[in-house]
């Protein structure tokens, strides 16, 4: 009512809207505006008493009156708005005191957390680089703001990868190779999202140690696995590892009837007599060259050479044929022999598989194609026959037999 009143007078009452705009903005009222309210409020009230003076008592008593009304009013009205906006600015204060608090939470988290956080624009130039960026890449904030954010890839090309679909999915992840300023590479996990203002924000996490860890363990699993399947002192593989990829080899045949696959078997001749005259640790030289002459003789990453157990030796062919392993182990005899090792030689047995078989009658066909060589002067290369006796074909230093029988290993064994 006081407020409504005071707009009668044009003066006052802009005095009284421009408090009331002030204190609600949260602004203390200048001591230049509480001035000229004093004054003005003061000249009213001089202007009030001089007419008062000079109109009749009647008159004049009235006014005087009145104006002492109007002042009361005024005053009430004045201070029950100081007390409410008062209560408002210190709401206002409290208020505008979280609104700090929060974005100085949320401004520390951004600039302490070790993580990655870039903010780009439309462009994909560089707006914010938080000071976990700062640390990971070396540059600093002043240094990198207006700069293409593909400055920061090890292949610029991958930037095209981390670009979030226009429409779907807004944003794009993937683990990226990035380079630092000094020119080192780290890979990181990164995130781009796409931001309501058109521009992105970049969160990543450095996982360079993790993925390095991550090799090492992948290579120590690898080391493990090959001890696990290799003879310590040939280098070849060992005996459990044979079975393994034999039973591999006769899986891929049954699929593929049209390839082949042959074995050879062999016997260091005489090692035992060597290694009981000329010591253990000639004897285990006798056996890891030979293992050296199997590795050069074969194919890399195709044929693959076991040591079976003490001085005895498989080689595993696939798609080799029985005359191709003969060459391969007529190979292998000559290169040993070079060596001279005493009176150590190979016997040495050749088989291939045919329709029937499976790992276990194709090993025994071979191991009885040794003996054979064995119990035939030794130094000799037997290829595993389905031939009747007589029917094979005779070689230098090579026997073929019928292994229609194979009960017969035993009977040898035992004879």
């Amino acid at each position: 009512m006081p407020i409504r009143f005071s707009s009668k007078v044009p003066e006052l009452g802009k005095l009284l809207q421009r408090w009331k705009v002030d204190i609600s903005d949260g602004k203390a009222p200048s001591k230049a505006f509480l001035r000229t309210l004093s004054l003005t409020l003061g000249v009213f009230n001089v202007i009030a008493v001089v007419a008062a003076a000079l109109l009749p008592w009647y008159a004049g008593v009235p006014l005087l009156l009145g104006a002492m009304l109007w002042n009361v009013l005024m005053a009430v009205s004045i201070g029950k708005q100081i007390a409410a906006d008062q209560i408002s600015i210190e709401k206002n204060r409290s208020l505008f005191k979280r609104f700090q608090n929060t974005t100085r939470y949320f401004e520390s988290i951004l600039q302490d957390t070790s993580d990655i956080i870039i903010s780009l624009d439309r462009d994909y130039l560089i707006l914010k680089f938080n000071r976990g960026a700062q640390n990971h890449f070396g540059y600093s904030q002043e240094e990198i703001v207006g700069k293409p954010f593909e400055m920061l890839f090890a292949d610029p090309a991958d930037k095209e990868r981390m670009q979030p679909a226009e429409t779907g999915d807004e944003s794009a992840s993937a683990e990226i190779l990035m380079k630092k300023r000094d020119g080192r590479e780290i890979t990181v996990n990164m995130c781009v999202s796409r931001m309501r203002d058109g521009g992105f924000v970049v969160t990543a996490q450095d996982i360079t140690d993790r993925k390095y860890l991550e090799a090492q363990l992948q290579h120590k699993s690898q080391q493990l696995e090959k001890l696990s399947i290799t003879d310590d002192l040939t280098n070849l593989y060992n005996s459990r590892h044979f079975y393994s990829v034999i039973r591999s080899e006769f899986s891929r045949l049954k699929r593929h009837a049209e390839r082949k696959l042959a074995i050879i078997y062999m016997d260091v001749d005489r090692f035992k007599e060597f290694n009981d005259t000329e010591g253990h640790q000639r004897g285990d030289g006798v056996l890891k060259s030979l293992g050296e002459v199997i590795m050069a003789c074969i194919r890399k990453d195709i044929d693959a050479g076991f040591r079976y157990g003490g001085d005895e030796f498989v080689i595993i062919l696939p798609d080799t044929d029985m005359g191709q392993a003969k060459v391969v182990a007529e190979r292998i005899q000559h290169q040993f022999c070079e060596m001279k090792f005493g009176d150590t030689s190979l016997s040495i047995g050749i088989a291939e598989a045919k329709d029937g078989d499976d790992e276990r009658t194709l090993v025994r066909r071979a191991d009885f194609a040794m003996y054979t060589s064995k119990k035939n002067g030794k130094k000799r290369i037997t290829l595993a026959s389905e031939d009747h006796p007589g029917q094979g074909e005779m070689m230098e230093d090579t026997v073929s037999f019928p292994i229609d029988d194979i009960n017969e290993i035993n009977d040898f064994d035992e004879a």
